[in-house]
């Protein structure tokens, strides 16, 4: 009998140890998961690449209007191919907290 009671409330302790992991939340999303999900993408000519290379300007259709986007290139900003003024290209970029557009992926758009 004494037995069964303490095997009871070994088998009572365990189960109080494990519940605590169940109200564990969820891991929070990774920073890139996170950019993953805020990333928009835009495609136009491009209007210009700054000297220092830190940033591009596109000129975009929205609608019937044509209207120009500027982006900060930065040291995570992946560019694919080289792209040059005038040509076409596409930006896959985030909106910052203080209404600028970060570019994180720059590549050429075939125009075939």
């Amino acid at each position: 009998m004494v037995k069964r009671g303490l095997l009871l409330c070994f088998a009572g302790a365990g189960l109080l140890m494990l519940a605590p992991a169940r109200g564990i939340a969820a891991p929070q999303q990774s920073q890139s998961e996170q950019q993953a999900e805020q990333a928009k993408s835009v495609s136009g000519k491009v209007l210009s690449i700054a000297a220092d290379k830190k940033s591009i300007t596109l000129e975009v259709n929205n609608g019937n209007d044509k209207k120009t986007m500027q982006f900060v290139v930065n040291q995570n900003t992946q560019v694919t191919a080289r792209t040059s003024t005038g040509a076409m290209a596409v930006v896959q970029y985030q909106p910052t907290s203080d209404n600028q557009y970060v570019a994180l992926v720059i590549s050429p758009q075939n125009t075939q």
